[in-house]
């Protein structure tokens, strides 16, 4: 089995780059992360996978809301020039300073 099975794109609103990774193919465990190019993730939160959708259960859905307000802001800085990425595209890179009190 390729890792490509235990990540699941587009679990966001579209552009956002939220991302969900298993922990199996039965997926019990929902990691969620924010996905930039191809080889950049910022992993986030999860929970024991209890529901069909992120947003049929509490705690999911405010990890997700949490990443997609992140995503934004991030995305934001890079149109604003205040992050970029890196040469090689590995990694960002500038003011990656996010508090979590800034997106409850």
């Amino acid at each position: 089995m390729g890792r490509e099975n235990l990540v699941k794109l587009n679990e966001g609103k579209p552009g956002d780059g939220i991302v969900a990774l298993y922990d199996n193919p039965d997926k019990h465990l929902r990691l969620y992360g924010i996905r930039f190019g191809l080889g950049i993730i910022i992993l986030g939160s999860g929970g024991e996978k209890n529901s069909r959708a992120w947003q049929d259960d509490t705690k999911l859905e405010q990890e997700v809301n949490l990443l997609m307000n992140i995503s934004a802001e991030i995305n934001n800085r890079i149109k604003e020039k205040e992050i970029t990425f890196s040469t090689d595209g590995t990694y960002l890179q500038g003011d990656l300073n996010f508090y979590n009190n800034d997106y409850e």
